[in-house]
């Protein structure tokens, strides 16, 4: 298996009814990729960093799958930022490209864990094993 290399910085603080199933999710994706949590981050993001935005590019599971293995193929790190809560600044989206989990709105924790757990999908597929519907 290909060495996988995954950054998540959010913008926001994670509530506490949250906490208990993104640690799961996060404790999971652990075991199968190298990865870097940070969180209630406040500074510049690195350059290349995939920007889940309202406005972004939708993707289905299996386009975000095939994103998560180019960068992999290439070495890369992928990274994903989740804003805060009002959503990343004109200037924060300039020259990043955007994705939308959802055409819905929801709360920065919540798109963090839709993230994880499509992150936690892609890798069980990339391993080869089975995810139910």
């Amino acid at each position: 298996m290909l060495p996988i290399k995954i950054e998540i910085t959010s913008f926001g603080r994670v509530e506490r009814e949250y906490r208990e199933v993104i640690s799961f999710y996060e404790s999971r994706i652990s075991s199968m990729a190298r990865i870097k949590y940070r969180i209630n981050f406040r500074g510049a993001l690195a350059d290349g960093t995939i920007l889940l935005d309202e406005h972004g590019k939708m993707l289905d599971s299996e386009e975000f799958y095939r994103l998560i293995m180019n960068y992999t193929a290439s070495g890369k790190i992928i990274r994903f930022a989740v804003g805060p809560p009002e959503g990343f600044s004109e200037e924060q989206k300039k020259g990043k490209y955007l994705i939308s989990l959802s055409m819905l709105t929801m709360r920065h924790e919540l798109a963090y864990l839709v993230l994880l757990e499509q992150i936690y999908r892609a890798l069980l597929r990339f391993k080869g094993t089975t995810y139910h519907r």
